[in-house]
């Protein structure tokens, strides 16, 4: 996962620069764990349709020492990986369990010390809101209790996109002869 630093919250693009999280995760810890906060932009198509890599952007604190169910984690995996997926459930033992919001693959087992930050506020289509905004709450229980038909929903979703774009292009076609 990569971050998008800036010179301050509200900078231009230009201030901007992609650095990769490892090199930086030494101040991300630094700063989280002073109470401060880490603004980042997401890379990565994982938690489509909620966050969409290279344009949304989350806002974290210090992870609490006990996370929630529907909590969007940034966490460490086991080969140094940063991930930001959501809790799917909470574990008698103390771990969590995982799953991207565009995936159907659970992470299972995840210990409290991987959990790295909490994402509590989000930028999303260039529109501002925090995690416990209820539409997104509904939205996010929604989403989560419908991860076993999620594969579903993709073919359909993908099959969708497939049938508007052909008929996009048949539709410019048939106009453009019309104009001749």
């Amino acid at each position: 996962m990569k971050a998008a630093l800036s010179k301050n919250q509200f900078s231009a693009p230009e201030a901007t620069k992609k650095v990769d999280l490892v090199d930086f995760y030494p101040l991300i810890a630094e700063i989280l764990s002073q109470g401060g906060t880490f603004s980042l932009t997401i890379t990565g198509s994982s938690m489509w349709p909620t966050i969409l890599g290279g344009r949304d952007q989350v806002t974290l604190i210090k992870a609490p020492d006990q996370l929630k169910k529907y909590d969007l984690p940034l966490y460490r995996r086991k080969n140094g990986q940063f991930v930001l997926h959501r809790i799917v459930s909470v574990n008698e033992d103390g771990t969590y369990d995982c799953c991207g919001d565009h995936q159907t693959q659970i992470e299972h087992g995840l210990r409290q010390e991987q959990m790295i930050g909490l994402a509590v506020n989000f930028v999303r289509k260039g529109k501002a809101f925090t995690a416990d905004n209820r539409h997104y709450c509904r939205w996010v229980k929604f989403w989560c209790a419908i991860l076993r038909f999620r594969p579903v929903y993709f073919k359909i979703h993908h099959f969708n996109a497939t049938i508007y774009s052909y008929a996009k292009v048949a539709f410019r076609k048939i106009f453009k002869q019309k104009r001749k």
